[in-house]
């Protein structure tokens, strides 16, 4: 019995990883900041637990890690950062 080979279809494996790999690295705009710049909690803690928590996620990490995680966004972090001071660019 001969073997029939059919045209394979792109697999939708494929496209799952893409999507996978693109909510890793988002397109995000840095500004001034350098994404590989690692990020310290300055011991600031704020009223709602939650944010002491996430500031705590990331302490140490880089600007990077911290946006793809998805527990920050540019917006976030620079608020953190400039107003709020409970992280620092190291």
């Amino acid at each position: 019995m001969a073997k029939t080979t059919a045209l394979k279809k792109p697999s939708l494996v494929s496209a799952k990883k893409q999507s996978a790999v693109a909510k890793v690295t988002p397109k995000v705009r840095f500004g001034k900041y350098d994404p590989d710049a690692k990020l310290r909690a300055t011991g600031k803690r704020v009223t709602a637990e939650h944010n002491n928590e996430r500031v705590k996620a990331v302490s140490g990490k880089t600007i990077r890690e911290a946006i793809a995680s998805g527990r920050y966004t540019m917006t976030d972090l620079k608020y953190d950062i400039e107003r709020i001071k409970t992280l620092e660019v190291v």
